[in-house]
């Protein structure tokens, strides 16, 4: 019958594959291993600590603010089955559009109006759009990972025109 070892819930140990039975070898083995052994508990907490370290030196920095340099360092590409649709123009500096796609799902998610400071392509129509031209963007609180989509404003106009209520 095989003796376990200190760290065989997390590896095999080398020095215990061989068993002398009749003798105190595995025993001293045993022994000598776990004097010059931490604990494992003790040697997993201390690694998850060295892992954790950076996390905890973004402790002090706004939610939003760490949001925007992630989503800044991330390359995002709208997949081809994109299907992006304008639920309803709610004023005229915000609409609301529902965003499918594989990576992402954004269920009524708010746009606003806002000026291009990039160039790009409207996500909607495939229009160039160049900086300043007037566009809708993804509201930013939390940053989606659509952040850098933009639809033209003139294709919302074209979509859903925003209509005027007549008076009573």
């Amino acid at each position: 019958m095989r003796r376990l070892c200190a760290d065989d819930a997390i590896t095999r140990c080398s020095a215990h594959k061989r068993e002398r039975k009749g003798s105190g070898l595995f025993q001293e083995q045993t022994m000598r291993f776990l004097e010059n052994r931490r604990d494992p508990w003790s040697h997993l907490l201390g690694e998850l600590r060295v892992f954790s370290k950076g996390l905890q030196q973004d402790a002090g920095r706004r939610f939003g603010a760490t949001q925007v340099v992630l989503a800044a360092r991330t390359i995002y590409r709208p997949s081809p089955e994109l299907v992006v649709t304008l639920a309803e123009r709610t004023g005229p500096t915000s609409a609301t559009v529902v965003w499918n796609e594989p990576n992402c799902r954004y269920g009524y998610q708010t746009w606003r109006a806002a000026v291009s400071r990039v160039s790009g392509v409207c996500v909607i129509s495939g229009t160039r759009i160049r900086r300043g031209d007037l566009v809708f963007k993804p509201q930013m609180r939390p940053v989606p990972l659509n952040a850098h989509a933009m639809i033209l404003q003139s294709v919302v106009d074209r979509i859903a025109p925003l209509l005027e209520e007549e008076p009573e």
